[in-house]
């Protein structure tokens, strides 16, 4: 075991700690207190709050279950945890991006966009059942309309608010982690990192070669006398530790950013700051 990879679980064991505190903080629905700027947001056709919440109680599930099951099997898989960090940093920075900006308007508007791209996948996997019964076609015809409706009282809203033209758009995930990282990272190259992470989760978790290809200088590499074989093994210093830290930091500025927007002293949002500062990088 290396210095680096010592660090890297020393690190960890601190991120673990803000996990557990965000965990216990997930467990119930948060209060928006009345008169702030996150109840202001919201409306009975368009809860601002809810869709920034959602996604956080997400991404601290997967970073939980991350650091649960290394600590647990105390086995470094070469891709699992890639996948499930991937699906914790793109939550993470879904909320983060919802409450960044100042402007209600734009709050509402990105609440917006995260709520009809979810209805939209509903649809699309709705559409795609096939060998349905005659009963299960009434039910996806049913499903088909009311998705339609949901989604064309959106764009209402959507136009009784004045949120801006972008409201209504086509989401993408990548963007998303993109604004989120430079609205984080002061640094470009800190900002790029994420992205980088983000790429490499999305390569580990839809299985493709090139993650493993990209690894074959720091995996074992074997001849069995006609071909190469590489054993590929999980790297805590280099993929693991860095996606854990870049959800993790995603994570606390969106709690920041929810507690900010509920009005909360700047005192009792700097309890959590203190553990992620010990990160590399953030001293």
């Amino acid at each position: 075991m290396t210095d680096a990879w010592s660090e890297w679980e020393q690190r960890l064991a601190h991120i673990a700690a803000a996990v557990e505190l965000w965990s216990g903080r997930t467990k119930t629905a948060p209060v928006v207190p009345a008169g702030s700027a996150l109840s202001g947001d919201d409306r009975p056709a368009l809860s601002v709050s809810s869709i920034a919440w959602y996604p956080l109680i997400i991404a601290v599930e997967h970073l939980d279950f991350a650091l649960s099951t290394m600590r647990a099997t105390q086995t470094m898989y070469p891709t699992s945890y890639m996948t499930t960090l991937r699906t914790a940093l793109l939550t993470a920075s879904q909320a983060a991006w919802v409450l960044a900006p100042v402007q209600r308007a734009e709050r509402r508007g990105r609440a917006m966009r995260l709520r009809m791209q979810d209805l939209d996948d509903q649809l699309k996997l709705v559409n795609s059942a096939s060998e349905l019964t005659k009963g299960q076609e009434r039910a996806r015809t049913h499903d088909v309309e009311e998705l339609n409706k949901q989604l064309e009282e959106c764009r209402h809203t959507a136009a009784t608010l004045g949120l801006p033209k972008s409201s209504t758009a086509k989401l993408n995930n990548t963007d998303i982690i993109t604004e989120a990282a430079k609205q984080l990272h002061d640094d470009p190259v800190a900002a790029s990192g994420v992205q980088l992470l983000w790429r490499t989760g999305s390569a580990a978790a839809h299985g493709q070669r090139a993650y493993a290809l990209m690894r074959m200088n720091t995996n074992v590499v074997e001849n069995d006398g006609e071909r190469r074989v590489m054993q590929l093994r999980g790297d805590l210093v280099h993929d693991v530790g860095p996606a854990v830290a870049a959800a993790t930091l995603a994570a606390n500025e969106a709690f920041r950013l929810f507690d900010l927007r509920c009005g909360h002293a700047p005192e009792s949002i700097g309890q959590l700051q203190r553990i992620i500062d010990l990160l590399p990088g953030r001293s």
